[in-house]
């Protein structure tokens, strides 16, 4: 379906945070100690099994995760092993506290089940703060440049004004779907909408109020999609959507639903000065699917639906129609 509507920022940064997992409570107090003075805020546990359980709930809090090697039940490297396996710990950084910290095997043993770093028993607290704020400062850094790339990922395929999928998105979805359709011979459909007389909406209320119209629209699709149908601002007042699985007749149902969903919540336009109007939003639609009928080939359909559109346009708006041969022999017409 459509993604949410972008942010505008990034988030901003948090206060670091560490989980000390050890089962003995004078070493776990201690580490704690020496952490808080440093300025960290805390979690713990007294177990692996306690580790895991806040690690599932809360794992995107903490920066770090600083682990007891020696513990009854789930050892360290156990933990830190399935620590990276969760979803919201993979990435975590580990700091493996052992008596045994210079014996190769262990530090072999750490390194496979994913620790970062070691530090034996007993330990310096100044040692340990140093190590402890440089990983989570490395892991800081880490989710940020995480949040930038997902941040520039998604606004590259999402449009600012109404929160739908772009028209850069919508080609390498339409590919993608192509290749889905012939690889497992099921078919999918392609809607073209464009809004009626949306030219005489910005001339008579202005553009700030056309924006407005077309973000009402957007935020009507979503509630006749499904979970793998998906919508996209094609371009100034067009919108498509991609509907997977969908044969002409179900994508019929789609459009009408919309339809009657438009007109049973008109917008109110009339800013700048304008006498308010409450206004019902129409529009043109075209639909070409991708089926038995053509081998499940998707490659003119573009072209289909944009055909079909212009008919809906040439035989009086309001309405869609279904791509045909006969759609393709009609010659353009004005689209406002």
């Amino acid at each position: 379906m459509s993604p949410e509507p972008p942010t505008t920022s990034l988030p901003p940064p948090r206060a670091t945070c560490v989980l000390v997992v050890d089962d003995d409570d004078a070493t776990r107090m201690l580490v704690s100690r020496w952490l808080a003075k440093g300025g960290i805020t805390l979690f713990e546990a007294r177990s692996g099994e306690e580790a895991l359980k806040i690690a599932e709930e809360r794992g995107d809090e903490f920066d770090a995760v600083v682990l007891d090697v020696m513990m009854p039940g789930l050892d360290g490297f156990e933990v830190c092993r399935r620590l990276h396996d969760l979803p919201m710990t993979a990435s975590t950084p580990v700091l493996l506290l052992t008596a045994h910290a210079n014996d190769d095997k262990q530090v072999v043993l750490g390194v496979e089940a994913g620790a970062i770093d070691h530090l034996a028993k007993p330990f310096s607290g100044p040692v340990l703060v140093a190590k402890v704020k440089a990983i989570c400062a490395r892991s800081q850094r880490e989710r940020q440049l995480r949040s930038k790339l997902e941040f520039a990922e998604r606004h590259a395929t999402v449009d600012g004004l109404t929160g739908l999928f772009n028209r850069r998105h919508f080609d390498k979805r339409l590919r993608e779907e192509m290749a889905h359709a012939k690889r497992h011979q099921r078919p999918f459909t392609v809607l073209m909408i464009d809004l009626d007389h949306f030219k005489a909406v910005n001339d008579t209320f202005g553009h700030a109020e056309g924006d407005k119209v077309l973000r009402h629209v957007a935020a009507a699709m979503p509630k006749v999609l499904r979970e793998d149908d998906m919508a996209f601002r094609y371009g100034g007042e067009e919108f498509a959507l991609i509907l997977r699985s969908t044969t002409a007749e179900s994508a019929m149902s789609v459009a009408e639903r919309l339809r009657q969903l438009l007109k049973s919540a008109p917008i109110e336009l009339g800013a700048g000065g304008s006498a308010p109007e409450n206004k019902v939003v129409t529009y043109s639609g075209g639909l070409a699917s991708a089926d038995q009928t053509n081998d499940f080939d998707g490659e003119a359909i573009l072209v289909r639906a944009d055909a079909a559109l212009y008919t809906a346009k040439r035989t009086g708006r309001d309405r869609t129609v279904v791509a045909s041969d006969a759609d393709a022999l009609a010659g353009p017409v004005s689209k406002r």
